[in-house]
């Protein structure tokens, strides 16, 4: 299973979906997750999830890959803010700037659910974007894989001016590389690969960082 998922993961098509979403010339594979749903579990709270990453970029996204089938409502589909990653973004980690009432009402957003999906259906969400799932109701088990892929030009959260921390969540995710990079540098490294390049940037010497 562990390979299947890394090829996946891995595979030029998926690379480059994120890459048009995010409309950048590379991306590279930041993790992946398994969720388990057991039925009768309670609801998942609102989050963004660059709020959990290290990285001082906007261009993040999760491909969220449904492994059981998500019918309806009561399967506990994500549930989006949309446009909540416009409002969010950078100021999170540096300023306050516009983050007092960034929307102007904040609870102007509307929400998004994406049912039914069928086993192997996925949505794709930004890295910034409001998100999250209802209780299970639906008497079964609910099981999904996120992969998530940042900008190949995306840096370390330096520490000059940063207000916050990275949640501790996703920790796991970045402990055995992180500290191997300075803070505020290029996020090069082998457990972060370039999965997908647009093409002809092999002559500007940037696949394979």
């Amino acid at each position: 299973a562990a390979r299947a998922i890394l090829a996946l993961a891995t595979s030029p098509s998926m690379g480059r979906i994120a890459g048009e979403l995010l409309g950048v010339n590379g991306v590279r594979l930041y993790q992946t997750s398994a969720f388990f749903k057991a039925a009768g579990n309670g609801e998942t709270s609102w989050h963004a999830d660059l709020a959990t990453a290290p990285f001082d970029t906007n261009r993040m996204v999760t491909c969220w890959l449904a492994l059981t089938d998500v019918s309806s409502y009561a399967h506990s589909p994500l549930e989006f803010a949309s446009g909540s990653h416009r409002d969010v973004a950078l100021p999170y980690w540096y300023t306050n700037d516009g983050m007092d009432n960034p929307s102007g009402d904040p609870r102007e957003y509307d929400v998004a659910t994406h049912v039914p999906l069928a086993t192997g259906d996925s949505t794709w969400h930004h890295g910034w974007i409001l998100h999250a799932a209802p209780p299970n109701d639906s008497g079964k088990d609910r099981t999904a894989l996120a992969i998530t892929y940042v900008s190949d030009d995306a840096r370390l959260l330096g520490r000059k001016g940063l207000r916050r921390r990275p949640e501790r969540e996703d920790l796991d995710s970045y402990k055995d590389w992180v500290g191997e990079l300075s803070a505020g540098s290029p996020a090069m490294h082998a457990m972060l690969p370039v999965v997908w390049s647009r093409p002809g940037r092999e002559m500007e010497g940037l696949v394979g960082r």
